[in-house]
């Protein structure tokens, strides 16, 4: 005869693989490819970055990926897919931030000198919608550096595989890269701009 500690143990391990079920079966639905599951996103903070910090970072981070991967932008993923996918490194090291097909580094320590001026390269700086902007706040800095650095990752992992970036992707910040840019600088960053 079982114990009782025994049927606690086999319902915890039918719960779960009932769980591992429902999540598989969703993720078939959901349009991802085999049984990948949508996992959160792999956040890495550094020493000195605050939970404060990291979950404005995080914020952005996440309007930018639920942007660029809605339907009309016909990229090959979902959104829970693009979170599972990205590797984000959180610093403050007074570097400059980064992106490869893997995820991004953003470096948080011109949100914390409470910069309020955006420096973008200057094949693109006096571009109206995705160049370079003063008397921002903070976290709007902040924010636009992330959309940069969120670019550069869909152009790299993305951009093989979707139709209108094939092409034109392979260009650090080359047209595909500045048309992924201004998709999210016009649609997540530039509606809270307030001239």
């Amino acid at each position: 005869m079982a114990s009782l500690r025994d049927l606690s143990v086999y319902r915890t391990a039918f719960f779960s693989a009932l769980l591992l079920l429902r999540a598989c079966t969703h993720a078939l639905h959901s349009g991802t490819r085999g049984y990948r599951l949508a996992q959160a996103m792999h956040i890495t903070t550094r020493v000195g970055v605050a939970a404060k910090e990291r979950d404005v970072a995080v914020k952005w981070i996440k309007r930018c990926l639920r942007e660029i991967t809605r339907k009309e932008h016909e990229l090959p993923v979902d959104y829970a897919t693009a979170r599972s996918d990205i590797t984000v490194t959180l610093k403050h090291a007074g570097h400059r931030s980064s992106a490869c097909a893997k995820g991004v580094n953003i470096d948080l320590a011109a949100y914390l000198r409470q910069s309020s001026a955006l420096s973008e390269y200057p094949a693109f700086a006096h571009d109206r919608v995705i160049g370079s902007r003063a008397n921002l706040t903070p976290e709007l800095v902040l924010a636009a550096t992330i959309a940069h650095e969120i670019s550069h990752f869909v152009q790299y992992r993305y951009g093989p595989d979707t139709r209108w970036l094939m092409n034109r992707y392979r260009k650090p910040h080359g047209e595909g890269f500045q048309d992924i840019y201004r998709i999210l600088r016009s649609q997540v960053v530039n509606p809270y701009f307030t001239h």
